[in-house]
This record gives C-alpha cells, sequence and structure tokens, in this order.
C-alpha cells in the first residue's frame, strides 16, 4: 500500500537525500568488461617505457677502437699513450688492466734497448710494392689453370686447392704489417697442405722465388725478420710484441664495458681514454699504404688536317 503524500513528505530530511544520491549497482557483466579494460591497460607499455627502449637502441661504437696490428716501436708508443689518457676514476677491473699494460710496455722497452727497436729500418714502401706486384702475378698465374677445363690439365684439382688459399688479393690493401702476415699464413697453408711445390710447378719456378725473396725481404724492411740478427733476439722482440698487444686489447675492452647503451654521458670519457687508438689508426692508414700508382697518361687526340681552300 503507497503511502500518503503527507507521510512521505513527512520523511526525514537526510534518509530522503541518502536515497536520492545512491548509486545504481552494476550490473554483472559491467563489472567483467570493467576488470577486462583495467587488465590491457595494464600490458599496454606506457610512454616511458617506450621512450627508454628507444634509447637503449644507441649503442655505443666500438669499431673504431678495435687495435690495429702493431711493430714493436707502435705499440710501445700506443701503450704509454694510453696510459697517459687512462679514466680519472677507473674501477677495480681497469686498475687490474692498467698495471698489466704497464708491465708488459716496461717489458717491451727493456727488450727495445737491449735488442733493439724492431721498427722498420728503411723505407718499407719500395718493398711493400715488390710484394704487391710478385703476389699478384703469382695468384693470376695460379687463377689461369683454374680457368683451363679440366681434362688439359691433370693438376687441375690441386690447382683449385691452391688457388681457394691464395685467391683474396684484398690482402694487398691492408697496412705494411697485416699484409706481410696474410701473405706469410697463405704460404704457411700451402706448406700444411703439401701444395707449395704444386704452386711453384703451376706458376712457375722462377715466380714462387720471387714471392718468397719479396717477402722475406719484406719482413726485414719492417723489422721483423733482421738480417743477421740472432734468433733469440727475434724471439723475444715477437713475444714482448704480442704480449703488449694483447695487453693493449684487453686494456680497450675493459675501457669500453664503461660505455653503457643509451647513457651518452659515459661514452665522452671511454672515447677520451681510447683517443690513442683512433689517432693510431688514421696515422696508419696515411703512411702504411703504398702510393696510388700514377694515372695513365690521356690519349692525345687524333689530328684531323684543315681542308685547304682551292
Amino acid at each position: 500500500m503507497a503511502k500518503p503524500k503527507a507521510a512521505r513528505r513527512s520523511a526525514p530530511k537526510a534518509q530522503r537525500k541518502t536515497k536520492a544520491h545512491a548509486k545504481p549497482r552494476p550490473k554483472p557483466h559491467a563489472v567483467a568488461k570493467a576488470k577486462t579494460h583495467r587488465k590491457a591497460a595494464a600490458k599496454k607499455p606506457g610512454a616511458r617505457s617506450v621512450v627508454a627502449a628507444a634509447t637503449h637502441a644507441q649503442r655505443f661504437d666500438r669499431n673504431a677502437y678495435d687495435v690495429p696490428v702493431l711493430d714493436l716501436s707502435e705499440a710501445v708508443a700506443l701503450a704509454s699513450a694510453l696510459l697517459a689518457s687512462k679514466p680519472a676514476k677507473p674501477n677495480a677491473v681497469i686498475v687490474e688492466e692498467t698495471k698489466r699494460l704497464t708491465a708488459a710496455r716496461d717489458r717491451a722497452r727493456a727488450v727495445q734497448k737491449t735488442r733493439g727497436a724492431g721498427g722498420p729500418s728503411m723505407d718499407a714502401r719500395a718493398y711493400d710494392v715488390a710484394m704487391d706486384r710478385a703476389w699478384a702475378t703469382f695468384v693470376r698465374r695460379i687463377q689461369d689453370h683454374v680457368e683451363l677445363p679440366g681434362p688439359r690439365i691433370a693438376a687441375a684439382t690441386d690447382a683449385v686447392r691452391i688457388f681457394t688459399i691464395v685467391s683474396d688479393l684484398s690482402i694487398l690493401q691492408l697496412n705494411f704489417l697485416a699484409e706481410f702476415a696474410q701473405i706469410g699464413a697463405r704460404l704457411d697453408a700451402l706448406k700444411r697442405e703439401g701444395l707449395l711445390e704444386v704452386a711453384g710447378r703451376l706458376a712457375g719456378p722462377v715466380f714462387l722465388e720471387e714471392v718468397l725473396r719479396c717477402h722475406g725481404e719484406y719482413g726485414q724492411a719492417l723489422g721483423l725478420m733482421p738480417a743477421g740478427a740472432e734468433g733469440d733476439a727475434i724471439v723475444d722482440r715477437g713475444e714482448a710484441r704480442n704480449a703488449l698487444g694483447e695487453a693493449i686489447s684487453e686494456y680497450a675492452v675493459q675501457v669500453m664495458a664503461q660505455a653503457r647503451a643509451g647513457q651518452h654521458a659515459s661514452w665522452a670519457p671511454v672515447q677520451k681514454a681510447l683517443k690513442p687508438i683512433v689517432d693510431l689508426r688514421h696515422r696508419q692508414a696515411r703512411t702504411h699504404h703504398a702510393p696510388p700508382p700514377p694515372a695513365p697518361r690521356p690519349v692525345h687526340p687524333p689530328i684531323v688536317r684543315a681542308e685547304q681552300p682551292s
């Protein structure tokens, strides 16, 4: 039975207000839908995470700090420069590598004083050019045998194996020490495979002899195979150079590890500490390559006689 109008008016004011402002109870399917939206929003990455991912993608470029092939004098000079520009606040690992680098540098200096510097004792450019010509000619003569039809040559299989080892002529564009080492490695590979004598027969004995002669003189010009030097001196100098090169490389790796991806503020100290490596690479690029051959003279245009007036 409905209350009379007077009764409704006589209800307490607070009770009427509570009933008027009471929120309706949501339906069950609406509650489930709201939960689904909240879960989707939680999975969706916010603007902050997107910026962080984009920043993390910017990584420190380490290619410029690869340690090149060094002779003993270059290695000692580079180690001294790196120690002079070491980070101001090194961590424990860098401190340990600094001690190792210092010890290797001091040992190399001692070898320099007692055994000689081992650097290039003469201009190596002429020997580099002679080595390039001898090696390129040797490789081309092997290639000629590879390109012949199989039945015409009994050693076709050996020619292919030899050419596979020596075919990469891009090594002639490397710096002096790297080129010397790469050619030596290919000659050693031919010896291990028992193909050096076969290569001499295919290319011609005089061409193989020229390669070996140029390689020996090239090593002497670079100070790696000094004429008349004692065997122990060569071994000591080589061991000191290898140990110092390994210490330089490991030191550079530990310093580069301080450059954090996306944190540009951490890059500047690393770039400053390893700047001597970049400077050395640029200096070698200028000085450790043979000068380019002169350009051929332009062909003179044919002379056209002017017609004589009749």
